[in-house]
């Protein structure tokens, strides 16, 4: 008897063993490889839209599973105990619900962006209780996390916007701001786009391709953005906090931005702070498929060949939010293991959670908790060419990096790695 039979989505059944050969970001288990126990997993499974799944027989407990590929009646075996929960259903429950807050952040967007051109004050109504929730949910948490979520789809400006809210806050919340301008920067960083739509720019347009030698990017189409999304900013009635952040979004500290070639001296904090977060997102989420930097990369890169456009206090505190490995990151383990960085905790962003990848193993995907694994550690940074095709596909299967964060697990008890 083979050890591997395809069975109908449809003819699972509790006590089979199921093999997922897709990516973990495209389903809602901690793992790829595990035993059906319950009926929502079987429900949960046939939303993923399989036409067959793989069930492994030697560890299944449904003793005919082999019979209903071929004439679909129904198991009988009885239904084994749920166990208990370990810590990586825990960990992925949490990320699913990110997922879910994250993707109605963009929806609201999307209506933000829909109103705006009828009824400026409706459109307001909707980014003011969209900052002022992520606002509070930072003031009352004294940890954070940072999560990479599945690609939302589409090409909306919501999902730039949201990500660029998402790590201004983070940031402005290591720096120590105050929740009143936390709520501001929060506005200006969703809203420093609004005014792209208007002029017909694409919401994957960005800086880094636009511009040339016969056209500077400064008298392009493009840098007219920043003046309109200001305008647009003005007519929800924001205050200059909030219109002057967005106005400077494409500042740079070395007088080297636009529109107006400010230095460090003359920029607020919030638009110090909003030129890094636009700038790192963008390099994480080039609008051409395979140039884009992994996370550590573009950190790099900041550090590196960027380093002179920003405020030294603002860029150190970025990556004290972030670690040198932000969510996203490619990563090879001290053990050899190959994996993908998931969520950091921004208190302890040196020590994140990474789902690493063996296809050789017994369970190919494995979530690992740097945490609480004594002894293990990320040994460096990868970047997509170092990493085998295939091991790249299931670890990073999404167009573009997405961010939404929560509060902080309580730490488990430490585990030894070997």
């Amino acid at each position: 008897m083979n050890r591997f039979v395809a069975i109908d989505i449809g003819q699972l059944r509790i006590g089979m063993y199921v093999q997922l050969e897709t990516g973990w970001l495209r389903h809602p288990f901690p793992v790829n490889s595990f035993k059906i126990t319950t009926a929502e997993q079987l429900a949960a499974l046939a939303g993923l839209k399989l036409k067959a799944v793989q069930v492994d027989l030697s560890k299944s407990d449904v003793q005919d599973a082999e019979s209903a590929q071929s004439d679909g009646s129904p198991a009988n075996s009885p239904v084994p105990a749920e166990s208990s929960r370990s810590d990586t259903e825990v960990w992925r429950d949490r990320v699913l619900a990110v997922q879910s807050q994250f993707l109605g952040a963009v929806s609201v967007f999307d209506e933000v962006q829909a109103q705006l051109p009828a009824s400026p004050q409706s459109a307001r109504v909707l980014a003011d209780a969209l900052v002022v929730q992520q606002v509070v949910k930072l003031a009352q948490e004294r940890d954070i996390s940072l999560h990479l979520l599945a690609d939302a789809g589409g090409a909306t400006f919501g999902i730039h916007g949201v990500n660029v809210a998402v790590l201004s806050l983070l940031l402005g919340k290591t720096l120590g701001l105050c929740n009143e301008v936390l709520q501001d920067l929060g506005t200006a960083a969703l809203l420093h786009d609004i005014g792209k739509p208007s002029l017909n720019i694409s919401a994957s347009a960005c800086a880094l391709n636009q511009g040339s030698v016969a056209a500077p990017l400064r008298d392009t189409t493009y840098a007219r953005h920043v003046g309109e999304s200001v305008a647009l900013a003005m007519t929800m009635g924001y205050t200059p906090s909030v219109t002057t952040a967005i106005a400077q979004h494409h500042e740079w500290a070395d007088g080297s931005g636009f529109p107006l070639g400010l230095l460090e001296a003359d920029m607020d904090i919030a638009g110090q702070i909003l030129a890094l977060t636009n700038n790192f997102e963008r390099l994480c989420n080039l609008p051409e498929l395979g140039n884009e930097m992994t996370p550590h990369e573009a950190i790099a890169a900041l550090y590196g060949q960027y380093r002179q456009r920003y405020a030294p206090n603002v860029l150190k505190a970025f990556v004290q939010t972030l670690g040198v490995y932000p969510p996203g990151s490619l990563v090879e383990l001290s053990d050899g293991r190959l994996g993908v960085v998931a969520s950091v905790n921004t208190s302890q962003s040196l020590k994140p959670q990474v789902l690493t990848y063996d296809a050789l193993a017994p369970q190919k995907m494995q979530h690992v908790d740097l945490l609480v694994h004594v002894g293990l550690g990320i040994r460096r940074g990868l970047t997509r060419n170092q990493v085998p095709r295939k091991t790249l596909e299931v670890l990073q299967p999404q167009r573009r990096l997405c961010y939404f964060f929560d509060s902080s697990a309580v730490k488990p008890a430490e585990k030894d790695s070997s």
